[in-house]
């Protein structure tokens, strides 16, 4: 009798069951859609750059006389076709079936945000832990090059290391909004 029917109500409200966020199948295929070509054009992007930074150092490879520069360059160069057959392995979209339903569409979608937010989270494992080889021996090679090479291998290491850790925190952002796109789809089902 003390209690004012406003709290009452409030609280009622505030117990009942929330109902997910209902998707219908076009919109469920829209977004996947959308999706398998992102990671489509993020994995051509890869390609390019890859292949560019390859032809870039095949030259250096074959004409310099530095047995240590060029291993370097091999490295990296290895690093780079690693990094590519793994994007190509693990990272590529899947097109999702015609054939299913909203339910297993939505868990298609689900498991396809998944796949791709584990990927990129172990972005050292596939794509920067295989280019540290290379680099490493290039600031060696630049360090070893006489009076004064030291200064320029530190700020060599430190670029690269700039590099490595920047595209580490962008993957680890995207994974953030991945996570937060599949929070959204389990509150659908």
């Amino acid at each position: 009798m003390n209690e004012s029917p406003n709290r009452v109500i409030k609280e009622l409200w505030q117990s009942q069951p929330v109902e997910g966020v209902k998707m219908s199948i076009e919109e469920i295929r829209s977004r996947a859609s959308k999706f398998e070509r992102r990671i489509f054009w993020r994995n051509i992007r890869e390609y390019v750059a890859s292949g560019i930074a390859i032809a870039l150092f095949v030259p250096f490879l074959l004409k310099s006389h530095d047995n240590l520069f060029r291993a370097a360059c091999a490295l990296c160069i290895a690093g780079l076709v690693y990094m590519a057959y793994q994007l190509h392995q693990r990272g590529s979209a899947t097109s999702l079936p015609i054939e299913f339903g909203a339910v297993n569409s939505l868990r298609f979608y689900r498991a396809q945000l998944e796949r791709q937010r584990d990927f990129i989270m172990h972005i050292w494992r596939w794509y920067l832990g295989p280019l540290i080889p290379g680099l490493a021996v290039f600031s060696l090679q630049s360090a070893l090059g006489g009076r004064g090479h030291v200064l320029r291998a530190v700020l060599l290491s430190l670029f690269f290391t700039s590099c490595l850790i920047l595209v580490w925190r962008l993957n680890a952002y995207e994974a953030g909004c991945l996570q937060r796109r599949i929070d959204e789809l389990k509150a659908a089902e």
